[in-house]
């Protein structure tokens, strides 16, 4: 028996941490909390990409205009006879038009990726919004259903057969007590009444000595 509550002790201690663990409500606000964390690290990631993308298309730009002066000055330098000054801004030109196109690549890379980014940070703020609509009905939907699970659980425990054991146990219990205290009742009336039960006998006998007494009075003739 000590064992058995001690268990069930136990067990209720457990279930209570458990709810309070998956509370409907702590878990959607922790929810909604992470889902604002994450469109805050999207937003920053944007930021961070929208400058490198900038980055990019500057170096472009810049190493366009490099190749284009090389470009000039390698001509000059084949008009004025200057072969080697010549081949020596040729080769730094296409140095800068290779750099021009890797720079442009990696800034087309980084538009697609900004877009995308930005799409994902749309879909995450669609998200949110959606759960902060639904957060209320949600909770109130959970509460219920846990209600009822609980109401359940206790009229499980009620019908299961050593609930039920234990309530027949203390109803036979109260039936004897009910039992001894009637008993007990019944027994004092009875001393109550005695008095009432042996009167009419009482009296005969008392009339009988009343009249003995009378006899022994009268002169003897």
């Amino acid at each position: 028996m000590v064992l058995r509550r001690v268990r069930d002790m136990f067990v209720a201690t457990v279930n209570e941490g458990l709810d309070k663990l998956e509370n409907p409500r702590v878990m959607l606000n922790q929810y909604v909390r992470d889902m604002e964390d994450d469109i805050a690290k999207a937003k920053h990631a944007i930021i961070k990409q929208q400058t490198i993308q900038q980055g990019f298309l500057r170096k472009a730009e810049e190493t366009e205009e490099f190749a284009d002066k090389r470009k000039k000055q390698a001509e000059l330098a084949f008009q004025a006879g200057e072969e080697e000054l010549a081949r020596k801004a040729l080769t730094e030109m296409k140095y800068f038009e290779e750099k021009h196109n890797e720079y442009q690549d990696a800034y087309q890379q980084s538009v697609k990726q900004l877009k995308e980014l930005k799409e994902q940070l749309q879909h995450l703020e669609t998200k949110l919004r959606d759960v902060k609509d639904k957060k209320q009905a949600l909770i109130a939907r959970a509460n219920a259903a846990q209600a009822k699970q609980h109401m359940n659980e206790s009229m499980n425990k009620v019908d299961s057969e050593s609930a039920y054991k234990e309530f027949l146990r203390m109803e036979n219990r109260i039936e004897e007590m009910e039992t001894k205290a009637g008993s007990y009742a019944q027994f004092g009336d009875q001393g109550a009444y005695a008095h009432l039960d042996y009167a009419d006998e009482v009296e005969k006998e008392w009339q009988k000595l009343k009249r003995s007494k009378q006899l022994e009075k009268q002169p003897a003739n």
